[in-house]
């Protein structure tokens, strides 16, 4: 059936501007790339270099544009299995997967490309807020298992979940951002006890989620995690077995006085439903005692929906009229002409529909480009577009539910 969106699109975008032309050599460049900025306020200071074996599952996040790949990286990540990577979904929630690309070792400078992994497709949790920074949390699926022997490290599972008898512990942070001397996109290391469940510490200026986050003190040479470490791990030791219990996400703007990390063990159904990465840690040889496991199991399914797609994005409608941005509650660049491919999955009982839009400048509104409006909610979209800002819409013209959208960009 035809019908027409029941929903207007207000001003989403301010202040947009184009993107430079991308490199021709097909070598690294220097930099973090094209509209990419390391996150302010997320470094290690006062850190060390890498002790354990388990450092080695830290990786960094590069930018590529065109057929290059940029030196710097932009976050941090963990390697959570050999084909999976965990990060912040700040970090990749306004890229895509062409553009992104994993390193697996300790300094990107020395050797990038023999180190180098492509990326599948990204999924950014579906209830990313980027205003309040809560479920902070993305998967990176690489297009080949890493071949450099360098075991993954599991998530924390939420049966060895944080809890307020935990808070004093050591936790061990890592991710490669600036240091206090200035440097940057080395991997390294620092300890800090746990200051509480949510956001209690001295500094913070809102409680945060006691449920799905951690935060720590920073405080003179105690150093910790700040720009460019956002995405990496805070670990956690359980006897013999060391997990990924956070992820950094945020902190002070002078990474002096307080840091927020996302809980891993709060969103165990959500990771094991796309990766399989829980059951059991990981023995690292750093607390004695026996290896249990890792980052074993079993791919539970969740990610079929989306094969043949970069992205995979999933949210939820709660009636005739609602609607949700896509991808992850908002926009995206392209800096190229290209292809704009959307699918849009959601229940059998309901009629959901998929449009794309597309920025004008001139007039500073979202004009409607693409559409498809079937009796389903089973939805396709191709458009072939130039570059410039462009946004999914996923409404309800009837009925409620769960959905998958996917989707490929220039």
């Amino acid at each position: 059936m035809s019908r027409t969106a029941l929903f207007a699109l207000t001003t989403l975008v301010a202040g947009l501007a184009g993107c430079g032309d991308s490199p021709s050599l097909l070598e690294p460049q220097e930099g973090i790339g094209p509209d990419m900025d390391v996150d302010a306020g997320h470094y290690i200071y006062y850190g060390s270099n890498p002790t354990d074996s388990y450092h080695d599952a830290v990786v960094s996040l590069h930018t590529v544009f065109g057929s290059s790949v940029f030196t710097s990286p932009f976050c941090s990540a963990t390697l959570i299995k050999d084909n999976w990577v965990m990060t912040a979904a700040h970090c990749v929630s306004s890229t895509s997967a062409s553009r992104l690309a994993i390193y697996v070792g300790n300094d990107p400078s020395v050797d990038l490309v023999d180190h180098l992994y492509t990326v599948s497709r990204i999924i950014v949790h579906p209830s990313y807020n980027s205003a309040t920074i809560r479920n902070d949390i993305a998967l990176i699926e690489l297009d080949t298992a890493t071949t450099e022997g360098y075991t993954p490290i599991a998530p924390l599972p939420s049966a060895e979940g944080f809890t307020n008898a935990d808070i004093g512990m050591t936790m061990n942070f890592a991710g490669f951002g600036y240091t206090e001397t200035g440097s940057f996109g080395v991997k390294q290391q620092v300890d800090l006890p746990l200051g509480g469940l949510g956001c209690t510490v001295s500094g913070c200026t809102s409680s945060g989620d006691s449920a799905t986050q951690i935060s720590y003190s920073q405080s003179g040479r105690a150093g910790g995690p700040c720009s460019g470490d956002s995405g990496g791990p805070a670990f956690v030791f359980r006897g013999a077995n060391t997990y990924v219990g956070g992820i950094t996400s945020y902190g002070d703007a002078a990474c002096t006085r307080y840091g927020v990390s996302t809980r891993t063990d709060a969103f165990e159904s959500w990771i094991e439903g796309y990766t399989g990465a829980f059951g059991g840690g990981t023995d690292t040889g750093g607390a004695g005692g026996t290896d249990t496991g890792g980052a074993g199991g079993t791919d539970t399914g969740g990610a079929d929906v989306c094969a043949g797609y970069d992205e995979a994005y999933t949210g939820s409608l709660s009636g005739t009229g609602d609607y949700e941005y896509q991808p992850g509650g908002t926009y995206y660049y392209a800096s190229v002409r290209g292809d704009h491919e959307g699918y849009l999955s959601g229940p059998a009982a309901a009629d959901f529909d998929l449009y794309l839009y597309v920025y004008n400048a001139r007039s500073g509104s979202w004009v409607l480009r693409d559409s498809s409006t079937t009796g389903s909610s089973e939805e396709t979209v191709s458009y072939n577009g130039r570059r410039g800002y462009y946004l999914w819409v996923v409404e309800s013209y009837s009925g409620s539910g769960s959905y998958d959208f996917c989707m490929n960009r220039p």
